[in-house]
């Protein structure tokens, strides 16, 4: 019995052992095989082909991943092992113009006829009558003349103006009032307001010392030659291994191909022989191919990831920039 258990574990072991290995094997590719990359563009102006065709094509571990571009045919990916294709994406396929199916008219509803029942009584129905106007009411001249000269009524309406002068008064006051508390306001949220953009820009100023002093110091300084040793390194990989370009140029004007090819001479000291340029002089021309070839390894973008990440002048930037305690 106790052999069987340990035949199990060990079989468990190996299985995961195994696993582990194929694991490793794994981030290993990744990390040290590096994608091969291949462009070339080719430009005419002569001929049925078109103007501008374009060939790309990636390749990872002995091209087992391959990713190939044309241009203008259609883009498609094909990924095999060894030479067996195990996956390939269809070219993409015009889309055809559906039909459209003929609407299909639709019968006009008859409106139901009204009934003799109805049209009798739609021919019968009639507004209501108007209300009676009230008869106008005759004043006496009796009622007149009390309205008139009574000395009571008199009396009373300078009463009623009185009270209306004092009411008009105190409105008015109480506007006057209103209108000072209203102006008073007004200059207190303008000194309120003032007040609240002195302040932001005093803390805006702080900020702009406390930041120039970070960019100052010898730690952002260690930091940034950090980073800028890393890209630099980061470029110089990724920066092709071939360059090669053949073109024609021509312009509409003698003396601009002329300039152009000025530049050339000052640029051929960087660039050699990978860049060839042939004047056309009669009239205004661009052809020519282009054709660039590199790789990309993972492991250089981790290497640098790493430095950076782990770096203490680094770590302790960040907690400045942020403002916490160091």
């Amino acid at each position: 019995m106790l052999h069987i258990l340990l035949l199990i574990l060990k079989i468990i072991g190996i299985v995961l052992g195994a696993l582990l290995g194929i694991i490793l094997l794994g981030i290993v590719l990744v990390l040290f095989v590096p994608v091969r990359y291949r462009a070339e563009v080719m430009r005419t102006e002569s001929g049925d082909s078109p103007p501008v065709v374009v060939r790309a094509k990636a390749g990872w571990l002995l091209h087992i991943v391959n990713i190939r571009v044309n241009y203008p045919a259609d883009v498609w990916l094909r990924v095999r092992i060894l030479f067996f294709t195990i996956f390939k994406m269809p070219k993409q396929e015009k889309e055809k113009a559906e039909k459209t199916k003929p609407a299909k008219k639709r019968s006009a509803k008859t409106k139901p006829e009204k009934t003799k029942s109805e049209k009798a009584k739609s021919e019968t129905a009639k507004p209501a009558e108007e209300p009676e106007k009230p008869a106008e009411t005759v004043k006496t001249d009796d009622a007149a003349a009390l309205e008139t000269t009574g000395p009571r009524q008199l009396s009373a309406d300078e009463t009623a103006e009185e009270g209306a002068d004092g009411k008009k008064r105190r409105r008015i006051k109480f506007s006057l009032k209103e209108l000072w508390i209203k102006i008073c306001k007004f200059f207190q949220n303008i000194w309120y307001t003032l007040k609240r953009i002195c302040d932001k820009i005093k803390a805006i100023w702080k900020n702009i010392e406390y930041y120039t002093g970070i960019l100052q110091s010898d730690t952002f300084k260690r930091s940034f030659a950090l980073c800028k040793d890393e890209l630099r390194q980061i470029f110089a990989y990724l920066k092709p291994r071939k360059l090669q370009a053949d073109l024609v140029i021509g312009l509409d004007d003698p003396a601009a191909t002329a300039k152009i090819l000025s530049y050339y001479g000052i640029l051929y000291p960087f660039v050699g022989n990978h860049v060839n340029i042939v004047p056309d002089f009669d009239g205004k021309r661009l052809e020519g191919s282009v054709l660039v070839k590199g790789k990309i390894k993972m492991f250089t973008f981790l290497k640098a990831a790493i430095r950076i990440y782990f770096n203490k002048d680094i770590k302790r930037l960040i907690k400045l920039f942020m403002k916490e305690d160091v």
